[in-house]
Formats: C-alpha cells, sequence, structure tokens
C-alpha cells in the first residue's frame, strides 16, 4: 500500500477512510495548514508573488511551498498556474525547469494532490460524502478552452468545500448538485468513454473531488508522465496484467490506454502490458471483450508494490 494508506488510512485503503471525507476534517487541516504557516521564515526563499504583501504563498528556507495564514487560495487554480509555469519553461529554461518542478511537486505533495482509482473504487467514495456536485472539468477549460460546453462537465466535488462554489466561481463552473444515484451513472457514461478517474485532495488528507478526464487534457496526467512530477498523481492500488490464452489481438484494448503501457505484439498478435507504466485505471481491462486483462493489486506485485 502507498504511504498515504499507511499514514491515513488505518491499514486499508486510505481514499475508502470515512474520516478523510468529514467536514470536521475539512476544517481542522485548513487550521493545521494555518498553524504551519505561520512559523515558516518569510523572509527567505523564492517568492511566487511579489506584488502581493504580504505574498499568499511562497517557498520557505526548507524548500517547502507554504500557504500563507488566511490566504484565500482557490488550489485548482493555483495549480493550474504552477503546470502553466513548468510547461512554459520546458525546452526553453533549463536552469529554471528544476525549481518550477520542485515547487509544483511540494504544492501538490502537502496540498493538492491527485491519485488514480477505478470505477469500482469511486463508487464506493460516493457512498461514503455529501453533498456531491458535477461542474465543468478545470483542465478541459485551460487545455481545450470548455467555456460552457456539456462535454466539460466531468469533475465530481464532495462533500463542505462545495458550499463555497459561489465563492469561486472560476472552479465551479456550472455546478449542479447530484444524488448518489446520479453521480454514480454518471461516472458509469464517463467510464464507458474511456474517462479516467482521479481522486483529488484539498488540503491533504481531505478529499474533495474526482475528476473523469484523459490523456493529454489531463493536467495531472501530464505532469507526471510527461513533465516528471510525481508528486502530482499517485498510480493507482491495481495494475493490469493479460491473460495471455484469451487475448486474439483486436488492440481495442489499447485505445483505452491513457497512459501508453500497452503495445501489440504483431508476431505473436497478442497485447503487451508494460506493467511499469500501468496506472491501474482498470480501463483497458473494463473494455475487453474477452475477458483477456484481469487487475492485480499493486502492493502484492514484485518490483510494483513500491512504485507509486
Amino acid at each position: 500500500m502507498c504511504h498515504h494508506c499507511i499514514q491515513h488510512g488505518d491499514g486499508g485503503k486510505w481514499f475508502l477512510a470515512a474520516q478523510n471525507f468529514a467536514a470536521n476534517m475539512y476544517r481542522r487541516k485548513k487550521k493545521e495548514a494555518v498553524k504551519k504557516a505561520e512559523k515558516a521564515e518569510r523572509k527567505v526563499g523564492e517568492i511566487i508573488s511579489p506584488h502581493q504583501k504580504p505574498p499568499e504563498y511562497y517557498m520557505n528556507e526548507d524548500g517547502e511551498f507554504v500557504i500563507a495564514p488566511g490566504a484565500q487560495v482557490d488550489l485548482d487554480i493555483l495549480f493550474s498556474d504552477l503546470m502553466k509555469e513548468v510547461l512554459e519553461a520546458t525546452g526553453k529554461d533549463v536552469k529554471k525547469l528544476p525549481i518550477l518542478k520542485k515547487k509544483v511537486g511540494s504544492f501538490m505533495a502537502n496540498y493538492h494532490f491527485g491519485q488514480v482509482i477505478t470505477l469500482e473504487e469511486a463508487e464506493q467514495m460516493l457512498e461514503l460524502t455529501y453533498p456531491i456536485g458535477i461542474m465543468e472539468c478545470i483542465c478541459k477549460r485551460e487545455s481545450r478552452g470548455m467555456y460552457g460546453n456539456d462535454d466539460a462537465m466531468t469533475c465530481l466535488s464532495l462533500g463542505v468545500g462545495i458550499y463555497k462554489h459561489e465563492r469561486w466561481p472560476e472552479t465551479f463552473r456550472n455546478m449542479t448538485f447530484l444524488s448518489v444515484k446520479d453521480a454514480k451513472q454518471r461516472l458509469r457514461h464517463f467510464d464507458r468513454r474511456g474517462n479516467v478517474h482521479t481522486l483529488w485532495t484539498f488540503y491533504t488528507p481531505y478529499i474533495g473531488g474526482i475528476c473523469n478526464c484523459e490523456y493529454p487534457t489531463c493536467l495531472g496526467i501530464r505532469g507526471r508522465t510527461d513533465y516528471g512530477v510525481d508528486e502530482i498523481l499517485l498510480k493507482g492500488e491495481y495494475c493490469a496484467r493479460q491473460v495471455h490464452d484469451r487475448c486474439i489481438g483486436c488492440g481495442e484494448c489499447i485505445t483505452f490506454c491513457q497512459f501508453g503501457a500497452m503495445s501489440l505484439q504483431v508476431s505473436r498478435n497478442k497485447v503487451n502490458i508494460d506493467m511499469n507504466k500501468c496506472y491501474g485505471c482498470s480501463q483497458c481491462a473494463n473494455h475487453c471483450r474477452h475477458e483477456a486483462i484481469e487487475m492485480v493489486e499493486r502492493s502484492t506485485t514484485p518490483g510494483l508494490r513500491d512504485i507509486w
């Protein structure tokens, strides 16, 4: 299991632990973040927002990203802005790029990271939280310019954070409340389309959302697979493994893999899965009509149990 399961999961999957959805956890973690920031040395390190006095967020002398006490920061927008800096520096500023990657990595690790989950796990999460809403995906807006587009309504917002939808209109665009039944129906629709399900924290370990996106639109997937910021998105609890005697080499599963983990072995007419590249979203297994792919637990798989 990943270190979050050990730290926040009471021995089980951390994202299925009810306390990580509780309203008191949301408030408590916000207060802890403020206390931590109050102890940080503001006078040293890089000032990310030099025009604000005092800055809303900055890097302290230990190289950790810190959000200032009482700062009104939209974590989704901040994530998007930090990733833009990384994208713009890639291939242009080789000296600045490592600093920017460290910055966004520190922010994600401490405040707002994601993890790949399966459809079944996402449905279980919906049973643990209230209310549930659906809104426009910020990645689709930023990457594709999809504003006011029904196809961009792919993000599920969870828990008490939704009550801030009027305060953060740029994040909660077109937000609509859903019942658990309706939310599960949306998830299954997204799954049939091939969307990857990912959970997202808002002041870790409070879980505030389930995104349903795809490569290359998703900033979380791109941030890790293309730019090497591992802290943005953790791999899931499972890995895909082929069942060779059932595979007919149709290649349909390859079209649903968002992580480049699958290829067709032409000489054998079989699909090959690179389990090191697999994130455990289970899209390939869900769409294989011949049941030629099985999902195995990462923690029980030699060579993969420590790769998250």
